[in-house]
C-alpha cells in the first residue's frame, strides 16, 4: 500500500492552482511549492504551464457535452531535509471515461537538482524483468509493452515496507477495465536496482509521517486492494453567524471564494475585514494548511465545500463522487469543529447522482448568478468594475481566493458595494428562516429549478 506525507506536516507548503472555474473545457491543475526547493518549484511549474498550454490548444475549438477536462492533483511521497518526493496524479476526461495518469519527480535538496523517477534505478532492463515477472501472473495485463524505458517507469516509489514500487497510467499495461495497476519489487530484490539517490529517496519515504487517507491502487506482486475508509460524518447545519443579517429587509449579497486556501487567502481575509463570505474549499488545498480553515471560520466566514481535487461530479461513478465529498467533509470538520452543509460542485456541474450524494451527507448545492471571471484576470480593477456592474439584491458572487488580482480587488468591492447600501452575508443568510435543503441547489435568493446543464433537479 503506498502512503503519502501528511502535508500539513511540511514546514513551508504552500499549494497552488491552476484553475478555470467556468471555461470549457474544464481546467484545474495543483500543485505543491516549498520555500526552500527553488528547483522544484521552478521544474513544477514550468512542466505544468506546458501541459496546461498544450491542452488548451488541442481542446481550443471542442464544442460538446460533457465538457473535456484536465486535472492535476497531487500527494507528497516523502518530505525530508534530504530529498522530497512529488507524485503528480493527472486525469483527463474526453467526454466517455477518465484515463489516469502518475509521475512522480524527485528532489535532491543538498544539491537543489530535480530527478526524474528512473534516476532512482541503476538498471531499467533488471527493473522491466522484475516487473514482467510480476505482471505475466495476471492474463489480463500485457507484459510485453513493458520496455526499459524513462518514459514508462515515470513514476517509482515506495512503500511502508520499503518495497519499490512501480505504477502505470491507465491502458498503459491493460485494458481501463482492469483499473490502476501497480508492481510492488519487494525490498531485498530492489536493493540491487537502487543507485545512491534512490537509497536516500527510500529513507526519506521510510522517515514521513503518512497521511491519513491513503489512495486507492491496485497493486500487483506485492500488496493488495486498498479503500480509504471514510465514516459518513453527521449533516451539517450551517453556523448561525453572531449577527444575522435578515435579508427579507436588507439588500444582501453573498461573496463567496472557491479553490482555496491558497497563498492569497489570508490577504482576501484582511480586506474583508468584519464583513462576512463563504468559502468553498478544495480538499488537497485545505490539507495543507487546515489551520487555515480554523481562522477563516473564528473571523465569522463559513467554510463549505468544494470537493477533494476539483473534478466534475457528473463525469464520475458515484460512489467516486461520495468519496470526493466525504473525504473533504471530514477534513473541514476536523480542522473547524463543524461539518460543512454546503457544497459547490466543480464547474457549477450537478446531475441527480451529485445531488443525491449531496443530500445523503447533508449537503445543499450551492451555484451562482455573478461571475465576474477573476480567474482569467490579472487586473483588480477591472475584477472589481464587473462585480459592481453585476450585482444585484440577493446575488451570490463567484470570486476565487487562489487569484492574487482577486485578492486585490476586494478592498474596492467592498467598498463599492457598501456605497451601494448592500450588506455582505454568508449564503444561509440569503435564504432566513427558510433554510437550505440538503440536496437541493441554489443560486440567488431561492431555489434553482434546473441546472446549468438544464437537467431537472430535485
Amino acid at each position: 500500500m503506498l502512503t503519502y506525507v501528511d502535508p500539513a506536516s511540511v514546514e513551508g507548503l504552500i499549494p497552488q492552482s491552476i484553475s478555470g472555474e467556468t471555461r470549457e473545457p474544464h481546467l484545474h491543475v495543483s500543485f505543491p511549492t516549498l520555500e526552500d526547493t527553488p528547483a522544484l518549484n521552478r521544474r513544477l511549474t514550468n512542466d505544468l504551464g506546458k501541459a496546461v498550454q498544450s491542452y488548451t490548444i488541442r481542446t481550443k475549438t471542442a464544442d460538446r457535452f460533457p465538457a473535456p477536462e484536465y486535472n492535476v492533483d497531487w500527494q507528497l511521497t516523502a518530505a525530508s531535509p534530504d530529498v522530497v518526493g512529488v507524485r503528480l496524479r493527472t486525469g483527463e476526461f474526453g467526454g466517455v471515461r477518465w484515463a489516469n495518469s502518475t509521475r512522480t519527480l524527485w528532489y535532491d535538496r543538498p544539491a537543489d537538482h530535480v530527478l526524474g523517477s528512473a534516476d532512482l534505478v541503476n538498471n531499467l532492463d533488471l527493473l522491466s524483468a522484475l516487473v514482467k515477472q510480476h505482471l505475466d501472473r495476471d492474463p489480463a495485463v500485457d507484459s510485453d509493452v513493458v520496455r526499459p524505458d524513462p518514459r514508462l517507469f515515470d513514476s517509482l516509489d515506495f512503500n511502508s515496507r520499503g518495497d519499490l514500487v512501480a505504477e502505470f497510467d491507465d491502458y498503459q499495461v491493460a485494458p481501463g477495465s482492469v483499473g490502476r495497476i501497480a508492481v510492488a519489487i519487494p525490498r531485498k530484490d530492489a536493493d540491487a536496482l537502487l543507485t545512491p539517490f534512490g537509497r536516500r529517496a527510500r529513507i526519506a519515504v521510510e522517515q514521513a509521517k503518512p497521511a491519513s487517507l491513503p489512495e486507492i491502487v491496485t497493486m500487483r506482486g506485492g500488496g493488495g486492494h486498498s479503500v480509504p475508509n471514510i465514516v459518513p460524518r453527521p449533516r451539517g447545519v450551517p453556523s448561525e453567524p453572531e449577527h444575522r443579517a435578515d435579508c427579507a429587509v436588507l439588500k444582501c449579497v453573498a461573496l463567496t471564494f472557491d479553490d482555496g486556501p491558497g497563498p492569497n487567502t489570508e490577504k482576501v481575509l484582511n480586506a474583508l475585514g468584519d464583513e462576512r463570505a463563504t468559502f468553498f474549499a478544495v480538499g488537497v488545498n485545505a490539507a495543507v494548511e487546515p489551520r487555515e480553515l480554523a481562522r477563516i471560520r473564528e473571523r465569522g466566514h463559513l467554510v463549505a465545500n468544494h470537493t477533494w481535487s476539483h473534478r466534475d461530479l457528473t463525469t464520475m461513478p458515484e460512489n467516486r463522487v461520495y468519496e470526493q465529498l466525504s473525504r473533504t467533509q471530514s477534513l473541514i470538520e476536523g480542522a473547524t469543529g463543524e461539518a460543512p452543509a454546503l457544497v459547490r460542485a466543480p464547474y457549477g456541474a450537478i446531475d441527480p447522482k451529485v445531488s443525491e450524494v449531496a443530500r445523503e451527507l447533508g449537503l445543499s448545492l450551492v451555484q451562482w448568478n455573478v461571475d465576474p471571471k477573476d480567474w482569467r484576470d490579472e487586473n483588480a480593477g477591472a475584477i472589481a468594475s464587473r462585480t459592481l456592474a453585476e450585482a444585484r439584491r440577493n446575488s451570490i458572487v463567484l470570486l476565487h481566493d487562489t487569484n492574487p488580482a482577486t485578492a486585490d480587488a476586494i478592498p474596492e468591492i467592498v467598498d463599492g458595494l457598501a456605497a451601494r447600501g448592500f450588506t455582505l452575508v454568508t449564503v444561509p443568510e440569503l435564504y432566513g428562516s427558510a433554510s437550505m435543503t440538503p440536496g437541493h441547489t441554489y443560486d440567488a435568493g431561492g431555489r434553482a429549478s434546473v441546472s446549468r446543464r438544464g437537467q431537472p433537479l430535485p
